[in-house]
């Protein structure tokens, strides 16, 4: 059995809605995995209880502890995040620039309200503004939609036009990392919303292929 810490959300319960989890989902089909919902401010504590490394650094200088963990519960190895290919981890996320002032206000929204004060300091504090002033409006709203769109073109490039997958006709960790945050979109904004349609439709639809495309890879992963 594997036990998966995953984020804690006010919405629908036992439903992954983070895009730093998701990525890792559909490699876990077919295993035996129980969830374990927690807080943000859990993470820290859990990650140190279970020996798990940081990933990262602060900017204060401290460790840095994220989700996703997972634990091998018959020989007690605990991961933090995955390191599997991380070279294209690496040129994704700086990508994400431009989705920031979408994504955060929004995340910090639906968070519990544990989760919620966490990150409303972290941002705030880092931000020097409130976080619903961080969300782009009117025209503020299409210019930076239009840089976001811009860097999703970018990484669009990176296909060849006949590519269903990063690498071609098999599917790797790099296609669900893309997946993980176009679907983050439906989950955060709605199926309905001009955020998640649209990303579906730019690039020719590429995203909403590889969208589709992944469905099979987790039950729980549906794009209509």
């Amino acid at each position: 059995m594997l036990t998966l810490y995953d984020f804690n959300w006010k919405l629908t319960k036992g439903v992954n809605w983070h895009p730093h989890v998701a990525k890792i989902l559909p490699q876990l089909q077919g295993s035996r995995v129980q969830n374990h919902w927690i807080e943000y401010p859990e993470i820290e504590g859990i990650a140190k209880g279970l020996g798990v490394k940081p990933t990262g650094v602060k900017s204060n200088g401290d460790p840095e502890y994220t989700l996703p963990m997972l634990v091998d519960d018959s020989t007690g190895v605990a991961l933090a995040d995955h390191a599997l290919q991380a070279a294209f981890r690496d040129a994704f996320y700086p990508k994400l620039g431009a989705y920031v002032p979408f994504l955060v206000p929004t995340a910090v929204m639906v968070c519990n309200p544990p989760g919620e004060v966490y990150l409303r300091t972290k941002f705030e504090k880092k931000l020097g503004m409130k976080i619903e002033d961080f969300y782009p409006k009117d025209e503020a709203r299409v210019v930076a939609w239009n840089k976001w769109k811009a860097e999703v073109g970018s990484v669009a490039a990176w296909f060849r036009k006949e590519d269903v997958w990063v690498m071609g006709d098999t599917p790797s960790f790099a296609d669900f990392i893309l997946a993980a945050f176009i679907l983050s979109a439906k989950t955060l904004f709605g199926a309905d919303s001009m955020e998640y349609k649209e990303i579906l439709e730019i690039n020719d639809g590429r995203w909403g292929r590889l969208a589709k495309n992944v469905e099979k890879y987790d039950p729980n992963i549906h794009t209509k």
